[in-house]
């Protein structure tokens, strides 16, 4: 035995007491011997050391699972210097090792403010209740900051242990999250959560300072084509781009929110004159002019704005927000590519119109649309040689409403397509119908709109009408515009010659009224010029119209193209414009646009009163 060797043994011995229970036991054995050295026996000491052992245990459990865990954990001493400190708080802080830490007071860890707050407020709050757990940016050895979640508890007996978590990752889904739910995702500006909340500030502000406030509303001109027929994904590209530009053209306290769609407003605080609004308003739009390259494609936009004024046109932020909506539609009814200001009488045109727009949704289920006929009289045979389709609405409340009011609104509001796809079918039904009675030269012209020209299924939806009522595709004219063919010259020129290899004729209206008239007639695959009545009304009397108009059917017939005047209504019109040679008319002077129970009565008496004059 090593007791018998050197004099001195110990061992821990594992017994198994009477209940079961298991006891660890420190046993001391210490050799005896008599002054010569002769040994004489041993003495055996036991001492239970089982709670120790736990103790131990406990210990060498707890020192694994600092060391193991994911979180910082550090202990300080009473005068708030590191004692220990596992790796992960080491790593956290950016130090090299735990050993760098061991020593340092607590404030090494954290700005003057922070550890300030841990000084004047938590420590307190540890002290009174043992401990404290909440959030506070810690200091890098690189000196830089990062958000931590920390937990502090009192240790008893003196001292503190701090569990630290890094929580740059959530902090920054929290901040994705809330920017989410106050920005839009598209353009990243702010919702209409957000305006409406800084309108809401700005209004208080201005009430204690007695400025003025400016709401703008924007919306971008047929957009809704662009996006239906060329794709959202241009359509977003587009809306960013829009976006951008409104933002170079206010000033960094000035606030540009998207609402949804295509639709912006924008904050003017702090401003000095109401005219300044509307300085924005003209900046902007010009700004929205300007081409657009997108995808090697350009686009061409135009945007109508409605201002509200604080305090002038409202005292909160929803009737602000309202009323300059209000003057945006003013805008788009005074010919788009515009800003308007609120007036009272304006939203009473503005009601008027909601009202419009929710029976227009009904007109074509309620059959309260119905399609007229306008003749065309022909000036070499005498005759009539053809009819304009118009399409008509007959309100059951408010009467008759003008094309000029309802068509636009059929646009903005999405319901155009159907609409002229139906007018198109009754027309062309109709035009079978008399071409079967014997009239069988007479030609129909119908009117694209903006939206129908730009749909991507037009081709397939006009050889269906021709291929369900019969009539001869020689004999359908179909009309587009000059700025409604601007709103994709790429896919206006390649629609126009699908629609061309069919037989049908192009007919171009209201020349000499909108962009760029003579690079059309070169692009566009055109067979007819129709003269605008805006130049026909002034021929009799202004010479610099009557030269106008001259030379419009004179490069017309040089570019072997038939030539319409639009709107004649006197005599002396039709005398001037057969003098110089123009092919054909239409106008009241002929006669007005009829159903077609009354138009068959036309086509045997119109020739003998148009040749009257």
């Amino acid at each position: 035995h090593r007791a018998d060797r050197e004099g001195f043994e110990e061992r821990e011995w594992t017994y198994v007491k009477k209940d079961g229970t298991t006891i660890t036991v420190l046993l001391s054995v210490t050799a005896l011997r008599r002054e010569d050295g002769w040994l004489t026996g041993f003495l055996h000491v036991a001492n239970d050391v089982t709670e120790r052992k736990r103790a131990e245990e406990t210990l060498r459990k707890q020192s694994a699972a600092m060391t193991a865990s994911m979180d910082g954990i550090g202990i300080v001493n009473d005068r708030l210097e590191f004692t220990v400190v596992n790796d992960a708080l080491a790593k956290l802080y950016g130090y090299p090792d735990p050993q760098s830490i061991i020593g340092l007071p607590l404030n090494a860890l954290y700005e003057p403010p922070t550890y300030e707050r841990f000084t004047s407020t938590i420590l307190p709050i540890v002290k009174q209740r043992g401990r404290w757990r909440g959030e506070a940016p810690g200091l890098r050895y690189d000196s830089l900051t990062f958000p931590q979640e920390i937990s502090i508890s009192a240790i008893e007996g003196g001292g503190l242990v701090c569990v630290v978590r890094d929580i740059t990752e959530r902090t920054y889904a929290e901040e994705q999250i809330k920017h989410l739910a106050y920005h839009d995702a598209l353009t990243g500006l702010p919702n209409r959560l957000l305006f409406k909340d800084r309108l809401t500030v700005a209004i208080s502000h201005a009430q204690r300072a007695h400025t003025r406030i400016a709401v703008l509303f924007l919306d971008l001109d047929r957009f809704k084509v662009i996006n239906d027929s060329l794709g959202h994904n241009i359509g977003d590209q587009l809306l960013q781009a829009v976006a951008g530009r409104v933002q170079s053209c206010v000033r960094e306290s000035d606030t540009v929110a998207r609402l949804g769609g295509d639709e912006f407003t924008i904050l003017l605080p702090h401003l000095p004159h109401a005219e300044d609004a509307a300085l924005v308003a003209q900046k902007i739009i010009d700004a929205v002019r300007y081409p657009f390259q997108i995808e090697g494609r350009e686009f061409f936009m135009t945007t109508s704005i409605g201002i509200s004024l604080y305090p002038d046109d409202g005292f909160d932020a929803e009737t602000l927000i309202k009323n300059a909506d209000t003057a945006m539609y003013q805008a788009k009814e005074q010919g788009r590519d515009n800003y308007q200001l609120f007036n009272a009488f304006i939203n009473a045109k503005a009601l008027q119109r909601i009202a419009l727009e929710h029976g227009l949704r009904k007109a074509l289920v309620n059959q309260e649309l119905a399609v007229h006929y306008q003749p065309i009289f022909d000036f070499r045979t005498g005759r009539i040689s053809g009819m304009e389709a118009l399409l008509r609405w007959n309100h059951p409340t408010l009467g008759m409403i003008p094309p000029t009011v309802f068509i636009p609104l059929a646009e903005a509001i999405g319901v155009m397509i159907p609409v002229g796809t139906w007018a198109m079918r009754v027309a062309c039904a109709q035009a079978k119908a008399w071409h079967d009675a014997g009239y069988r030269s007479l030609s129909l012209a119908v009117n694209l709109s903006v939206c129908q020209l730009q749909q991507p299924d037009l081709l397939e939806r006009v050889e269906e009408i021709l291929d369900e009522t019969g009539l001869p595709a020689r004999l359908l004219e179909l009309e587009i515009t000059e700025s409604s063919a601007m709103q994709s010259p790429e896919t206006s020129v390649r629609t126009l010659y699908e629609l061309k290899k069919l037989g049908i004729r192009i007919s171009l209206d209201d020349f000499g009224t909108g962009h760029s008239s003579l690079s059309y007639l070169k692009r566009f695959p055109i067979d007819t010029l129709k003269i605008d009545q805006s130049f026909v009304r002034d021929i009799t009397h202004d010479p610099d119209t009557a030269a106008i108009v001259t030379a419009i059917i004179a490069m017309a017939h040089s570019l072997r193209l038939k030539v319409i005047a639009e709107g004649v209504e006197f005599t002396e019109q039709s005398a001037f414009l057969k003098k110089y040679s123009c092919d054909q008319m239409q106008g009241y002077l002929v006669k007005a646009p009829v159903p077609s129970d009354r138009f068959v009565e036309l086509l045997a008496t119109a020739s003998d009163e148009a040749s009257a004059g």
